[in-house]
């Protein structure tokens, strides 16, 4: 039924017209350049806002766009913020995170008398009257090329243009980047290499081997053991012991490092040609890495070709078409959190034990320091696990513009993306004793089509714009899990046990956007009503989603003195959340285990749409101003937008009957201010200072839960993770705390240590007070240097990883305070009375389960590993020249840039092992969650680029 809905609203769709006047309108022209290596950017989108005209920056960066007064110019380039820019007869300074043209505004060299003046005068002394005035028509070719005429024939009504043959200009561009990739020891937790695996026994601190099952590194000092020289499976020196009991070989310190400086390359070669009206472009592009264990080589190629044509001031079509495909293939993913895992056992290893010796037994078993835990190499040598993914685009667009007043634009589009990761590991892991395979397909196939319809109709003063759009799509989902169970030594053939998992889902979308404008005063004030529509095949449907949108140009009101331009803008809208077929988020995966059974995680719990789901509602608030000003000589551009978004009805996974379902579980607000500022500072003739600040901080709050329950996890694990909590942060950490009296004391067991909870609590808030993006740019004639600075201040994060390495006695902390004698911890007893019992950290005469740290057991008290996740990252370091050949016609080359550049070169953190930009198993709802996550990855590079 909903089907037949979709197709008679695609058919019977009204658009509805109406009448208005004529307004100033021309051509904005500019060039696009690279702060990075001061090439100009190609492929930068320039739209008219809320219409579909729009082109794109050609090799050299340049674009020219038809567009009026009032209208609004986007710009989008990818991974770079995008810019709007009002256009005004003082056209505006463009800027973005990453690319800037400062265009100093003017006025009109024309004013309206001297057009009439010109109209009127008697041009009848002239043989050959302006085209552009007279009576008679004439053959346009593209538009009107005076300037490559072959011959002109007068005839009465009509006169003839033939033109010679368009040039075709040639481009070749090759860029390539080649880095070095590797890890800060600042950046990695702090391990401690004085003491060897082992603990307290029979009252002193004795070395106990892989063979004893003990996992612990709480045992004897290094330097106070030696070699006995025997045969040992577990090290090829002998067994450890104390000095003077063995054969004088001192012990050794291994280094079990598993994070390798690996190398990366990046190599794009670009073939365009092009006349006055057409392009084809052919870019292809390869990257090679290796993983950071320095073991897998991984691959992808991209190819994409695209034929753009257009007819100015012509009622013929214009054409945009492109074909994208590529491949890729990752042969050390993160797949079921394997990166982590590989971590955990290559930190938790003691330093007297040596991973690189060898990681199978003659036995066949792997060779370990625990059957708790696995060797890294024996994970490193025995998987089979990959990441392929493969994606093709066809895109085609069309537009005619019918009248002055009047076009039509359309496109078509399909893309199929086919992702295939596979994972295994062999029996006898930790963690897969019987060995485990998964193979998983994801295939997306979607066909896309988009009909936009746009009346303009204006006047001197007053402007009337009406836009209908059509926005259809037909997705069809392919998924495929097929999972092996026990299987024979090294071997992934014939398991024991199948689990075999396929879906297949199809669904129709539709949205139909209808939207007016009014200016007034050459669009000084712009008033926007609309209302989208969207129609599933799935999911309910909503027809009515109105927004309203308020702009005003107060510099061209008012005339402020020193503002290029003061715009001011407010807006409210209602829309929803278009869900994917495939639930991306895996977040959930983990919730079940407790971090001491994370060697058991995978990530093959896969949710997917239903129509037992709502949409996803949102009723969004905004306003904002963007200034335009000068102080002195130097211009600045301040944007201020504030934000305020209510979602109904969040779709997050939600345990119910032993399994995950999705579910509208809860209303969240999310409310937030962004700021910018940058200049172009003129220092001298030939050096230019261009700073940039980028502010932003927002809040989000759960305001409503649907379920019984006072918490709905959403990331993290069973003992600890990140929730939903009425009148909480989206997030908010639970995990074990200490127990508190009604003043907040911490309780003291009858054994001088802390008491823990009996329920779980809130302890931590992982949202940041702020986040600041600062980038200095530098230019010196052809020398260009630009800095970028990454800054966050407050927000928590869970770092399990330091908790975990406390309690095997690897961290350099359990190192430093094991010593600790005496200590008395602040709080009260269970009377509430003072507390006053000292203790030992780590006494040998008790037993290891007394230890300060063991005690509290894997992960030890949540509430103890909270760390402030405050950092300050130089992200970015982007040195370059550029040589340009354009006026010595005897070269071949026509510009080089060579470069050098570093990504995240240094960090300052609030604890050791921090990871500002990874979360825990890289699923995208744990962000403040740190367990054994991947380490922050420094890079050194050098660049070239070449335009022949």
């Amino acid at each position: 039924m909903k089907n037949q809905l979709l197709k008679k609203l695609c058919m019977g769709l009204v658009m509805f017209v109406s009448a208005n006047l004529f307004a100033q309108e021309g051509i904005v022209s500019g060039t696009i350049n690279s702060e990075v290596d001061g090439l100009p950017l190609p492929g930068v989108s320039v739209i008219v806002k809320g219409t579909t005209r729009g082109v794109q920056t050609d090799f050299d960066g340049n674009y020219s766009i038809k567009c009026k007064v009032g209208e609004t110019l986007v710009f989008k380039y990818i991974a770079m913020t995008t810019k709007e820019v009002r256009v005004t007869s003082k056209m505006l300074g463009l800027d973005s995170n990453d690319f800037f043209v400062d265009q100093i505004p003017i006025k009109p060299i024309e004013n309206d008398a001297y057009k009439n003046a010109i109209k009127t005068k008697d041009l009848t002394q002239f043989n050959v009257p302006s085209l552009d005035i007279s009576n008679r028509t004439y053959n346009k070719v593209n538009n009107y090329q005076y300037d490559r005429i072959k011959e002109i024939q007068v005839k009465d009504n009509k006169v003839d243009l033939t033109y010679f043959n368009s040039d075709i200009y040639f481009e070749i561009k090759f860029n390539s980047k080649f880095g070095t990739q590797f890890f800060k020891d600042e950046n990695l937790p702090k391990l401690q290499s004085v003491y060897a695996q082992g603990a307290s026994l029979n009252g002193e601190l004795a070395f106990l081997g892989a063979e004893t099952g003990n996992p612990f590194s709480y045992g004897p000092k290094l330097n106070n053991l030696e070699f006995d020289g025997s045969i040992y499976d577990y090290d090829v020196n002998g067994q450890l012991v104390a000095l003077g009991n063995g054969n004088g070989i001192a012990s050794n310190l291994y280094d079990n490092a598993v994070l390798q400086t690996t190398y990366k390359t990046d190599n794009t070669l670009s073939f365009s040609a092009s006349t006055d009206g057409s392009i084809l472009e052919l870019n292809y592009t390869n990257t090679q890495f290796k993983d950071v264990f320095n073991r897998e080589k991984s691959v992808s190629d991209f190819m994409k070709i695209s034929f753009n044509q257009s007819y100015r001031n012509s009622k013929k079509l214009s054409w945009e078409s492109y074909l994208k495909f590529g491949k890729n293939r990752d042969n050390q993913p993160n797949v079921n959190g394997f990166l982590n895992n590989t971590l955990l056992n290559a930190w938790a290893t003691p330093a007297s034990f040596s991973n690189a010796q060898n990681s199978i037994l003659a036995n066949s078993m792997q060779r370990r320091f625990n059957t708790s835990f696995n060797n890294p190499n024996w994970l490193l040598d025995n998987n089979r696990n990959s990441e392929k993914n493969k994606f093709f685009v066809a895109y085609l667009k069309n537009g005619i513009d019918l009248s002055e007043t009047v076009n039509i634009h359309n496109s078509l589009s399909y893309t199929r993306n086919k992702d295939t990761q596979n994972f295994g590991l062999v029996n006898n892991s930790a963690g897969f004793e019987d060995g485990y395979s998964s193979d998983k397909t994801i295939e997306k196939n979607v066909f896309n089509a988009i009909l936009d319809f746009e009346y303009e109709s204006h006047d001197r003063k007053n402007e009337i714009q009406i836009i209908s759009k059509l926005d259809f799509s037909a997705e069809n989902l392919i998924y495929n899990l097929n999972e092996g169970i026990g299987f024979n030594s090294f071997s992934f053939e014939n398991p024991q046990t199948i689990n075999t998992i396929n879906n297949r889902l199809n669904r129709n979308t539709l949205r139909i956007l209808n939207k007016f404008t009014y200016g007034l005063n050459y669009s000084d004030v712009e008033f926007t009503i609309g209302n989208n529509s969207y129609i599933s095949s799935v999911q309910n449907n909503k027809l009515a989603l109105p927004f309203l949108q308020f702009n005003a140009d107060l510099e061209r009101i008012f005339d402020i003195y020193n503002f290029s331009n003061f715009n001011i803008y407010a807006s409210t809208s209602f829309d929803v959340n278009n869900p994917s077929l495939f639930y991306n988020n895996q977040s959930h995966n983990s919730l079940t285990l407790l971090p001491s059974q994370s060697l058991n995680y995978t990530a093959n719990n896969d949710l997917f749409l239903s129509d037992a789901l709502d949409l996803e509602e949102k009723q969004s608030y905004a306003f904002g101003v963007d200034l335009g000003f000068y102080i002195g000589n130097t211009y600045f551009n301040f944007d201020l937008d504030y934000f305020n978004t209510q979602t109904k009805g969040s779709v997050f996974p939600v345990f119910e009957n032993s399994n995950y379902v999705l579910k509208n579980i809860a209303d969240i607000t999310n409310k937030g201010l962004e700021m910018s500022l940058h200049s172009r500072l003129r220092i001298s003739e030939d050096f230019y200072y261009s700073p940039t600040f980028v502010f932003s901080t927002n809040r989000a709050k759960v305001t409503s839960i649907n379920s019984d329950e006072e918490r709905v996890p959403i990331a993290g694990f069973s003992s600890v993770s990140k929730n939903l909590i009425v009148g909480e942060s989206a997030g908010a950490i639970v995990g074990s705390a200490y127990a508190r009296d009604s003043q907040n004391n911490i309780i003291i067991d009858n054994e001088g240590f802390p008491l823990v909870a009996s329920q779980p609590q809130i302890i931590g808030d992982p949202i940041p007070d702020f986040n600041l993006g600062v980038k200095q740019s530098f230019a010196w004639k052809d020398l260009k240097l630009k800095v970028v600075l990454d800054i966050q201040k407050g927000g928590d994060v869970w770092n399990g990883t330091q908790n975990v390495l406390n309690y095997l006695g690897r961290s350099q902390q359990s190192a430093n305070e094991r010593t600790i004698t005496n200590f008395i911890f602040s709080g009260v007893n269970q009377q509430g009375q003072q507390n006053t019992i000292p203790v030992d950290f780590y006494n040998p005469q008790n037993d290891i389960s007394q230890n300060r740290f063991v005690r509290y057991g894997f992960s030890g008290v949540d509430e103890t590993a909270i760390q402030d996740a405050s950092y300050v990252n130089i992200k970015s370091i982007d040195l370059s020249y550029n040589f340009d050949f354009d006026d010595d016609r005897s070269t071949f080359i026509r510009e080089l840039t060579l470069g050098l550049y570093a990504n995240n070169l240094i960090t300052w953190t609030k604890f050791d092992g921090a990871s500002p930009y990874r979360n825990l198993y890289d699923t995208s709802s744990s962000l403040g969650l740190n367990f054994f996550n991947m380490p922050i990855t420094s890079e050194v590079g050098f660049m070239l680029n070449i335009k022949i």
